[in-house]
């Protein structure tokens, strides 16, 4: 359990960082700007995925899914449908609870590689109806969106907003008893359901909280780039939400947040400097499994643990 001081320490830390990015970033220029608020996202997408993987026990190999639904929701909305920002974005987040409780009930009865190869499945499958379906603007995908205020910075604002809204309710989730039954099923679930916890309904229960979140960060996504395309929901991206949980640390909470930006300025920074910057991050991810399994931030804190 954490004490008071601990938690009183975790929001006086958020609330700095948001108040330095805030006032900060957008006066770095717009690449700057663009790129923070890419990270942000990121971290938000990585921190719902760890919500399952860190907390829940549970890796999914087709968590972009959900990203990619509430980023498609939120485009269909504004580009066929017309409805507004708001609107549409209340829509994509309810889509991405619908399709996580749906793909959820399906995988969550498997674990270990069972329920990694069946999200991957269900990825693959719906990358492949993004792909064919013109709807959905077929492999072009649906461009040409309006970005809320018509300004870069002002967006941001909003991305910073929400962002950290949405880490501030994922945390206290952890905190929370439903947070320590993710935590038991994960350590030992046939003791969570000799104690009388129900394994599947908490683990589906999980899984739609981080689908809902993923979802979230694709439909701001969405609004950042006014583009929306089916390599979204591909392995690939599902793979940098791994990528950036380990990166960062998979069972502590800030892992994907510290694991998401050092992602985004390493890419940005390799792929600057050479058209081999995916070499770069795969160096990257094999010195980080090798020599700090627990991660970037988890490794420094047990270090200050030993201190």
């Amino acid at each position: 359990m954490q004490s008071e001081s601990e938690e009183v320490s975790f929001e006086q830390i958020a609330i700095a960082v948001g108040i330095i990015l805030l006032a900060l970033v957008p006066l770095a220029g717009r690449h700057m700007t663009h790129l923070v608020a890419s990270a942000l996202l990121l971290s938000l997408a990585a921190t719902s995925f760890n919500l399952l993987f860190g907390y829940t026990g549970l890796l999914s190999f087709g968590h972009a899914l959900f990203w990619g639904v509430g980023g498609y929701t939120l485009a269909v909305m504004m580009s066929r449908f017309g409805l507004g920002y708001v609107e549409s974005f209340v829509m994509a987040v309810i889509m991405s609870a619908v399709f996580g409780a749906v793909i959820g009930f399906l995988c969550v009865r498997h674990t270990r590689i069972y329920f990694a190869i069946l999200t991957l499945a269900f990825g693959q499958m719906f990358y492949g109806v993004a792909v064919k379906w013109d709807f959905l603007g077929g492999s072009d995908g649906i461009y040409g969106l309006p970005r809320p205020f018509n300004t870069l910075e002002l967006y941001y604002y909003v991305i910073l907003a929400i962002t950290l809204a949405s880490l501030f309710i994922l945390y206290k989730i952890t905190r929370s008893s439903l947070g320590l039954s993710f935590m038991a099923v994960r350590d030992n679930a046939f003791r969570a359901k000799f104690i009388g916890l129900d394994v599947s309904r908490v683990r589906l229960t999980s899984f739609i909280i981080s689908s809902i979140f993923s979802g979230v960060a694709g439909a701001l996504y969405v609004l950042l780039e006014t583009a929306i395309s089916p390599e979204t929901m591909l392995w690939t991206h599902s793979a940098e939400f791994v990528f950036v949980t380990l990166l960062g640390g998979p069972r502590v909470f800030l892992g994907p947040l510290v694991g998401g930006f050092i992602y985004s300025f390493l890419a940005d920074v390799a792929m600057s400097a050479t058209e081999y910057w995916l070499l770069v991050i795969g160096v990257v991810l094999v010195a980080i499994v090798l020599f700090f399994p627990h991660g970037v931030l988890g490794y420094f804190l047990k270090w200050r643990e030993k201190r």
